[in-house]
């Protein structure tokens, strides 16, 4: 499943807009006066969805009419693995607080580990450019479980992993046998900022802990069961989101007093704005026996 457009997007909007409003209050540096910046946008690359999404804005010396519809403006992005094309068409979006917009719509799925150049053209030729390197997944090590007073943990480390996920999930899949038309069943933690569960860097790459123990409560809810039951562990897994390189925000922080500086968080070559890639990078494995057991579950064939 693709992380929601607006979700990000709040990441995105803070430091655009601070470039617009400081920059336009220096008579030094006016963004809409500037002859060699033409649009602001911003936007990212999805790997779970077919459908990619860039909000766009035309930089003008004059306001458009808050009526105007259309907008000189031509978006494609480039495959630069295989230089292959798609244009993006053109979608007037009306917003929450009442106000509406372009945001231009890709219909194509990226590649983890491929370059793409996204351009902005108008008609006269003028052209705002970004590129986005796709985040790929490298080999994942699911180190021994460890069995303490705490109950069972076990530390999963992503090698080449270097900043913190936007989001760590970890998912048990169960079996659920008074369901034959639906066996399977998924509970999903969430993965926070406390405790530190959302794991810390460790020897060139991310190490996250997985605390059974903490999540059996939340594991049991979603599955419906009280919490001394030992639902069928069919197997384990892991999903980080990962944003590119470029999509690092000084000190790893999201702070809007340092986002909205000038010049802090933006890629963009003749116009202001970001543009990003994110993907959703998954690990499952299983559990022995009795380390199953132990984190109170039941092995499948075992006893319950």
């Amino acid at each position: 499943m693709g992380i929601p457009f607006k979700r990000l997007l709040r990441f995105l909007i803070v430091p655009v807009f601070g470039v617009l409003l400081l920059t336009g209050c220096e008579e030094e540096v006016n963004p809409f006066v500037e002859e060699d910046r033409f649009f602001t946008l911003f936007g990212y690359l999805d790997t779970a969805s077919n459908n990619q999404y860039v909000r766009l804005m035309e930089l003008r010396t004059e306001f458009a009419d808050a009526g105007e519809t259309s907008i000189d403006a031509i978006v494609t992005t480039t495959e630069i693995e295989t230089g292959e094309v798609v244009a993006w068409r053109d979608s007037l979006i009306t917003f929450g607080d009442g106000t509406s917009g372009h945001v231009f719509v890709g219909n194509f799925q990226p590649v983890p580990g491929w370059r793409y150049q996204l351009d902005v053209t108008r008609s006269d030729g003028k052209r705002a450019t970004a590129t986005t390197l796709v985040p790929e997944l490298e080999v994942v090590d699911a180190r021994e479980p460890e069995v303490g007073f705490a109950g069972v943990t076990q530390k999963i480390f992503w090698p080449q992993v270097d900043f913190i996920p936007f989001r760590v999930e970890v998912w048990y899949r169960t079996l659920d046998t008074s369901l034959p038309s639906l066996p399977f069943r998924e509970a999903v933690v969430l993965y926070g900022d406390a405790h530190s569960r959302v794991g810390e860097l460790e020897n060139d790459g991310w190490e996250i802990i997985v605390r059974y123990a903490e999540d059996k409560e939340e594991v049991s809810k979603q599955l419906g069961v009280s919490e001394g039951a030992q639902p069928i562990l069919m197997s384990m897994g892991m999903r980080l989101t990962m944003t590119d390189d470029s999509w690092r925000p000084p000190d790893g922080v999201f702070s809007e007093e340092i986002l909205v500086q000038p010049g802090t968080f933006s890629n963009v070559e003749g116009g202001f704005g970001f543009f990003g890639s994110i993907n959703q990078l998954s690990y499952e494995w299983t559990l022995d026996p009795s380390i199953t057991s132990q984190a109170g579950y039941t092995y499948p064939g075992g006893k319950r």
